[in-house]
């Protein structure tokens, strides 16, 4: 049998993006043959995020695991995590990107190729050769540069520059283990230091990773920005702590 790639949205009030996202999605399964499904994780959205999903169903391999009340994003993957798990098995890719329409699945190709080869995780990462940030006003990007630093100073996993980006695709074996091993406590962070949380977990079974270069486009973002910066700087702070002196 072919292997399935299922491709996980946490989505939060996306209305705006989440069309324009699918259609793109899915052309990138028809240019490619991809054998792919979709399954949008809907954290409590309060316009019509869900309503745009539940229209896109009858045309297009997709799935809705809806949520509520909005809980934030470290629940939706945790539950979208648990979700997918039921929808593939160990021999296909679990891919997450964000659903504001900043990534693009032109990528999903070459992350299923250093799957291929053999990686568990592939980043897409904004710190390789060949990355570009669109769109993103320079305070925020050093931001960004800076918080990657500090992971990589203080927690070193092999194969990772960029600890935070949402962008990935996971072997399903390696996200079932640590379901299996930290339950609930799997994600524990909230917001986007969740993010890192992922891998500093995953970082127990020794991955293999690759990082591929990606080109954000956060210019090409619909909806209001949702990360509270000093509230994610915190966060990232006490996280790197945590697992540097743990």
């Amino acid at each position: 049998m072919k292997q399935k790639v299922l491709l996980m949205l946490p989505a939060y009030n996306e209305e705006k993006s989440l069309p324009q996202l699918l259609n793109r999605i899915v052309k990138t399964f028809d240019n490619f043959d991809i054998n792919g499904e979709i399954l949008v994780v809907n954290d409590g959205s309060k316009d019509k995020t869900l309503e745009i999903a539940q229209s896109f169903k009858s045309n297009y391999p997709l799935h809705i695991h809806d949520i509520q009340p909005n809980k934030g994003l470290a629940n939706a993957m945790k539950e979208g995590f648990k979700k997918a798990l039921t929808l593939i098995s160990e021999n296909d890719v679990l891919i997450a990107m964000d659903a504001d329409d900043s990534h693009n699945p032109g990528l999903i190709p070459l992350m299923l190729q250093k799957n291929a080869e053999g990686a568990e995780i592939v980043i897409a990462s904004r710190y390789r050769e060949g990355s570009r940030i669109r769109g993103l006003n320079k305070f925020r990007i050093l931001m960004s540069y800076g918080a990657g630093m500090l992971y990589r100073t203080f927690i070193r996993m092999e194969g990772v520059r960029d600890y935070t980006c949402g962008y990935r695709a996971y072997d399903p074996a390696l996200i079932k283990k640590a379901l299996s091993d930290f339950k609930d406590k799997f994600i524990e962070e909230q917001g986007f230091a969740g993010m890192a949380e992922i891998l500093l977990k995953l970082k127990k079974y020794n991955p293999a990773v690759i990082e591929v270069p990606m080109i954000l486009r956060y210019d090409r973002k619909e909806s209001e920005s949702k990360m509270n910066i000093s509230g994610t700087v915190k966060q990232s702070l006490k996280l790197i702590a945590k697992f540097a002196f743990k």
